[in-house]
């Protein structure tokens, strides 16, 4: 099962305040070493000015290979619910659904996801990535991974779970 993480820059990476881009990453890339299986698709809106290759250069190298793409842009992605779609929408054009992925975002903007999304760890702009966020993104991790065992099991026809 793939896991992706969709991942905003501006209030998440660095607070919205914060005059330096990207004070927030070396924590993020932190937890994200603890999550080997994650895939990243940059959701931000720095996807419109900035190549693929361009965006993974703001990364450790060891991490740039798991940026595997970036949201397609499209006309409502500032409307409420917008980015939701956008991410909707890379799912569908990568043939992922909930049987062969598991995917998460991390923005600052609660109104670019519809209000009944449960896959939005929202981030306080004010402060960016934290503690707080990285241990939801290790919590989202370890129960998408216990699921993605239980379905290997049942579809293996194993009648007892180890783990």
């Amino acid at each position: 099962m793939k896991k992706l993480l969709f991942l905003d820059f501006d209030g998440v990476l660095h607070s919205e305040e914060c005059d330096k881009y990207f004070t927030k990453l070396t924590l993020f890339e932190l937890y994200l070493k603890k999550l080997p299986e994650v895939e990243i698709v940059i959701s931000s809106s720095w996807r419109e000015l900035h190549s693929l290759t361009e965006l993974k250069q703001f990364f450790s190298e060891s991490l740039r290979d798991r940026i595997v793409g970036v949201t397609p842009i499209l006309d409502c992605g500032c409307d409420r619910g917008g980015r939701q779609r956008e991410i909707e929408a890379f799912l569908s054009e990568n043939n992922l659904n909930e049987d062969n992925a598991a995917w998460i975002a991390l923005d600052d903007i609660s109104v670019y996801f519809d209000k009944s999304c449960t896959y939005l760890i929202k981030v306080d702009p004010g402060s960016g990535f934290s503690n707080k966020e990285g241990q939801a993104l290790f919590d989202w991790y370890k129960q998408t991974t216990f699921i993605a065992r239980m379905k290997a099991v049942a579809q293996s026809g194993r009648q007892q779970f180890s783990f």
